[in-house]
């Protein structure tokens, strides 16, 4: 609806007004077409109030925006400290633990590495014909190295290699830690 008060300019006002109500409504329309990550901030509703001008956000990190660029010389909400504070230290655990994993998996695969060397010069050494067959030994016994290393014992006696214990000392080399 339009308010049409009698002031100098008039017509131009309720121009202005009528305007400014058509660019609100296209902003509606292309809002509707957002993303479906926009759509779920929409459904779960405004989170975060500004304390100063009671301004409304859906995610910390705008809230946080729109504070510091309005209001710097303001003290900064406690509760919203904390909730940043929360989130650095999620991100910060999820970090160290991708980190972690990556690191097990650098470490799984220099195990691989030296155990599937260990095994070809092994085989060159013993049984020539077996190099080929090597990938498919080191698949088989993937995390059974007790049983194939108790295999080899078995029937090459003390020619047998120690895959268990060297393994894990070289692949800790290998890899850096």
């Amino acid at each position: 609806t339009l308010v049409v008060s009698p002031m100098v300019r008039g017509n131009a006002k309720a121009k202005s007004q009528e305007k400014r109500l058509k660019r609100l409504e296209a902003q509606r329309k292309s809002q509707k077409t957002d993303s479906k990550a926009t759509k779920k901030i929409r459904e779960a509703g405004i989170k975060f109030t500004c304390p100063e001008c009671k301004a409304q956000f859906p995610a910390i990190k705008v809230a946080d925006d729109h504070f510091m660029s309005r209001h710097s010389k303001k003290p900064y909400p406690r509760d919203w400290q904390r909730i940043k504070d929360a989130a650095e230290a999620e991100r910060k655990a999820a970090a160290e633990e991708k980190e972690r994993k990556r690191k097990e998996k650098k470490m799984e695969d220099a195990k691989l590495a030296f155990i599937r060397a260990t095994l070809v010069k092994f085989y060159e050494e013993v049984d020539p014909e077996k190099v080929a067959n090597v990938p498919k030994i080191v698949e088989k016994f993937n995390g059974k190295w007790d049983k194939l290393e108790a295999g080899l014992k078995k029937k090459f006696g003390d020619k047998a290699p120690a895959i268990i214990e060297p393994s894990d000392v070289a692949a800790r080399k290998a890899v850096g830690l």
